[in-house]
């Protein structure tokens, strides 16, 4: 940033210092010359010119102290976008910025999901609020992907000089002129999509670079800190704050939330048998099939040890059930000990809100008392809360 901030700044300040020294060199010398040579006019017509340059001068230092002013205000933007530790305010916190710095329509910051085949709207201005959920570009489909997709995919920024030929608009409500990738290495992380009438200068496109670059860093960060370091999975911290965010939303549109919380089935003998490594491994490899299977609303973290936590934002408690019997049924078709051809199964309980419990502490206990009701019903099953376990 500190480069960035020499180029603009000091840059900027340098010129401006040596187009008024030069001016004010010619002019003095000027009627100095005049004077010696005693032509009366010519004076008067020079020192009109040097008001009308001073005039110049302060306006142009005007627009200095403006421009600094803005640089401060960049940086200090900056600085918060690096403080902070959720992916929801780093999006916001890079439109509050764009909208401040461009004369932007409309400004999206879209986020992929955990696999990068989705990018949805985390934070926008200028968007209705009805058609934020509806713009989802996929990645794998050129029919969908989209210049935002493009751009996600290539890490590669469009701006309305470029062409991207072969893709489509898939949405007619939104058609950036401007994207720029968000990612850190090889990590892909978003898009910051714009739409503005005219194309970036050189000061705004090297601002977005510097925007983009250092929002890939703190999500890559907010990231690390948030998962779990074997699974590479949410860390149950990370999942406890989401729930309360989705419980909120929950609550305010009149919508139900299901968790499940899902312990392995005789671990500790898997682990006894084949070595703590590779118990390790499984839990690794559990993460990535936990995965593939649940969809990208979903969110799953590791509770600890073998256990874990699934939320499903705005789904019915038997939808739960049967989203979690399908993934039972799928575990069968793996062999985690190829040599030994070891099965692994896994009991879990489901509870839901608003039918059994208003927030989120009751909502864990409750499906946790479901997960030992599966476990005292012989394992490898599926058990939904109801009021009649809390009086077994």
């Amino acid at each position: 940033m500190d480069g960035v901030n020499i180029d603009i700044g000091f840059f900027i300040t340098v010129i401006i210092g040596i187009a008024i020294l030069i001016g004010l060199i010619v002019l003095i010398t000027s009627i100095v010359s005049t004077k010696k040579k005693g032509g009366i006019s010519n004076r008067a017509m020079l020192e009109e010119r040097l008001k009308q340059q001073l005039t110049e001068n302060n306006r142009m230092q005007q627009e200095l102290k403006q421009i600094n002013s803005m640089d401060n205000l960049f940086f200090a933007s900056m600085i918060r976008l690096t403080s902070r530790l959720h992916a929801a305010d780093i999006a916001k916190e890079i439109t509050g910025l764009l909208m401040n710095y461009l004369d932007a329509e409309q400004v999206a910051v879209f986020l992929a999901d955990e696999r990068g085949e989705r990018l949805r709207i985390v934070d926008q201005h200028g968007i209705r609020d009805d058609l934020k959920t509806q713009i989802v570009y996929e990645v794998n489909s050129e029919q969908r992907r989209g210049k935002v997709g493009f751009s996600f995919l290539e890490k590669h920024p469009i701006t309305k000089r470029d062409v991207v030929i072969g893709v489509q608009e898939p949405y007619a409500v939104f058609n950036p002129d401007i994207c720029y990738p968000v990612f850190y290495q090889e990590r892909r992380f978003g898009v910051i999509a714009i739409v503005r009438h005219q194309d970036l200068e050189e000061r705004e496109r090297n601002m977005l670079g510097v925007i983009s670059a250092i929002a890939g860093i703190t999500l890559n960060n907010t990231r690390t800190v948030h998962a779990d370091p074997l699974t590479q999975l949410y860390n149950i911290g990370y999942f406890r704050e989401r729930l309360d965010v989705e419980l909120q939303h929950a609550r305010g549109h009149q919508k139900c939330l299901s968790i499940a919380i899902v312990d392995l089935d005789n671990f500790k003998m898997y682990n006894d048998s084949y070595g703590h490594q590779a118990g390790d491994l499984l839990l690794m490899r559990l993460a990535q099939i936990f995965i593939n299977h649940f969809d990208t609303e979903e969110i799953i973290a590791r509770y600890g040890g073998d256990e874990f936590i699934v939320m499903f934002p705005g789904i019915l408690k038997n939808d739960a059930l049967r989203i979690m019997g399908h993934l039972l049924e799928a575990l069968q078709k793996y062999d985690f000990a190829s040599a030994q051809k070891v099965r692994v199964t896994f009991s879990a309980g489901i509870s839901t809100f608003p039918d059994d419990a208003l927030n989120a502490t009751e909502l864990i206990r409750y499906a946790d008392q479901a997960l030992y009701a599966a476990k005292r019903a012989g394992r490898n099953t599926v058990k939904m809360y109801s009021s009649t376990l809390a009086k077994i």
